[in-house]
């Protein structure tokens, strides 16, 4: 535990998301930077090993409870998030995002969304979460999911001695995209990287088609100082686009706005986005699913697909962090 002191000097410069996680919804992240107290916890978590960490899960449709092994609850996660049929090692690296992601989080403490529980299985908050079952799955698929988490059991993302940050995505553009470009913080390891084979996603274009009075009612009410009096040709001017192809900001209205927020107000897949229109209603052309930052699900099927392990996989969307073992550092 040496290592995790002695980032304690370099926490200025470590940010962690604590991110809504879920690779296919709409995710919104809220910055935080490392207390002193944070790394204590983590020490704290990181003295024994991970199959005996215990937690507790709030349900958020029943409103209990449920008392679980740490990774039981990475099972359920792996279930939730990404489709049994992937590739193993597209699993495995799911299995690892979704164990460092929870590790970042119980670093913080319990929020005040579920103050008596560690992780919820709401998707909007902490991760999506669900309960295999046979009439689900399919016995192989339960199987795929179980050997994913066995076989990476304890294993984590760190990035100066702490977990970091491992949030995904569903599909991104031929790129991903930056935290900076999407949630304003430079993060070392949330980089723009090439992701392979998006466009072989069955979703990876989208469309969503508005009336031009829907969108003048919302838009007017989420930006009242935008001006949308003339036609809707006149309404989108001067969009500025990350790398990856996203949009960081647009004039809608003569009023600057972020693609994020017109992502969320209007239920896109994604801020990579075209608009055309007609002289009563704006589509929305959509590229990608997801915010786009860190793991492509997608992208690490094709990449396990034509080879790689889920260890080049991790490394490939989480650059310059380290995969760790929990289990071998309680053994030292």
């Amino acid at each position: 535990m040496n290592r995790l002191k002695k980032t304690a000097a370099a926490l200025g410069a470590l940010i962690v998301l604590s991110i809504l996680a879920n690779g296919q919804h709409n995710q919104t992240a809220i910055i935080e930077r490392i207390s002193d107290t944070d790394i204590s916890r983590i020490e704290q978590q990181s003295s024994s090993e991970s199959d005996s960490r215990t937690i507790n899960v709030y349900n958020d449709e029943t409103g209990k409870l449920q008392t679980m092994q740490l990774e039981d609850y990475i099972y359920h996660v792996v279930a939730g998030e990404m489709p049994a049929r992937y590739d193993i090692e597209a699993l495995k690296a799911q299995a690892v995002a979704a164990r460092t992601y929870a590790l970042c989080k119980l670093s913080r403490g319990r929020p005040d969304a579920h103050p008596d529980a560690d992780l919820c299985d709401d998707y909007r908050h902490c991760a999506a979460y669900r309960s295999p079952a046979v009439s689900v799955f399919g016995t192989d698929e339960l199987s795929a999911i179980r050997a994913a988490v066995r076989d990476t059991e304890g294993e984590i993302l760190t990035s100066e001695g702490a977990p970091i940050a491992a949030v995904f995505h569903c599909v991104s553009g031929p790129r991903t995209e930056s935290a900076a470009d999407v949630w304003g913080e430079d993060v070392p390891y949330l980089q723009s990287v090439v992701s392979p084979g998006g466009t072989a996603f069955d979703g990876y274009e989208s469309a969503v088609t508005v009336s031009a009075d829907d969108f003048r009612e919302k838009a007017g009410s989420a930006f009242p100082a935008a001006d949308l009096s003339g036609p809707p040709s006149a309404w989108f001017k001067a969009s500025v686009r990350s790398d990856a192809g996203g949009i960081k900001t647009v004039k809608l209205g003569g009023v600057t706005v972020e693609g994020t927020a017109v992502r969320e107000l209007f239920g896109l897949r994604s801020t990579n986005f075209t608009v055309t229109t007609s002289d009563d209603s704006l589509t929305f052309h959509t590229i990608g699913y997801g915010h786009g930052v860190g793991l492509s699900q997608y992208g690490a099927k094709y990449m396990a697909e034509n080879g790689a392990d889920y260890r080049e996989i991790l490394a490939h969307y989480y650059p310059s962090t380290e995969l760790v073992s929990l289990n071998e550092k309680a053994a030292a």
